[in-house]
């Protein structure tokens, strides 16, 4: 029996709040590539980033609100922005997800810990309803519609034969 693999993306956040600590998702998804799930960890990288440290120079924020503080030791923002922008640590992340091994990034400091992964979890393709293309894999062949537009448009490489 063939399986597909998906891909359940998770964010989430741990740290004190009023003397307990806390667990909160803050964002969850199902991809269908490797290439789908770092998509949505770097988005939501960026956006944590963002969230925590603004960009003084951001177009919301009045000039001369925000200044640039130097910070002596790394945080939060500064660790997801560093992945985001690593293309070494994209291809690595890409590589271990494509072997079938579990990808996961945390960024910590005094205020909590922020938990970015991606887990590959192996589907049945029996489970799969059959409208759903196989994950993975795209539709090469044009539509129908297409086919009554080729004498119209002769620039467009003809449709495929079919046999």
């Amino acid at each position: 029996m063939s399986a597909a693999r998906f891909y359940n993306v998770t964010v989430v956040c741990e740290g004190p709040v009023n003397g307990a600590w806390v667990r909160v998702v803050l964002a969850a998804r199902q991809a269908v590539s490797p290439d789908t799930a770092l998509s949505f960890l770097r988005h939501q990288a960026r956006r944590i980033a963002d969230g925590l440290d603004p960009d003084p120079g951001a177009g919301w924020i009045p000039p001369g609100v925000l200044v640039p503080v130097p910070a002596p030791d790394p945080d939060v923002p500064t660790a997801l922005r560093s992945w985001c922008h690593a293309p070494q640590a994209q291809k690595a992340a890409r590589d271990q997800l494509f072997a079938g091994a579990e990808f996961a990034l945390d960024a910590d400091d005094f205020s909590g810990r922020y938990t970015l992964r991606a887990l590959p979890v192996l589907v049945p393709a029996c489970v799969l309803p059959r409208h759903a293309p196989r994950p993975g894999r795209r539709r090469h062949r044009k539509p129908r519609w297409f086919d009554r537009f080729r004498l119209r448009f002769p620039f467009r490489r003809r449709a495929r034969k079919r046999r």
